[in-house]
């Protein structure tokens, strides 16, 4: 993963979701928030023989702008 992520020809996935973690059993001295927010995260490889030259493009996009 670190030398996918190093080669900048990956692609990054990101999702916010949200967990209530109740327990069957309520005690009021352990009482805490069961809410929990989490993110997860999915890293993949460009297709296609894709290039860091073919990524070169964001000038270019800009001018058009």
């Amino acid at each position: 993963l670190q030398s996918l992520g190093q080669s900048l020809l990956a692609s990054y996935a990101y999702d916010n979701f949200d967990i209530d973690l109740k327990t069957h059993q309520h005690k009021i001295e352990n009482s805490t928030e069961s809410l929990k927010h989490l993110t997860s995260g999915l890293m993949f490889p460009l297709q296609h023989n894709v290039s860091k030259e073919d990524l070169r493009c964001s000038e270019e996009l800009w001018k058009k702008l």
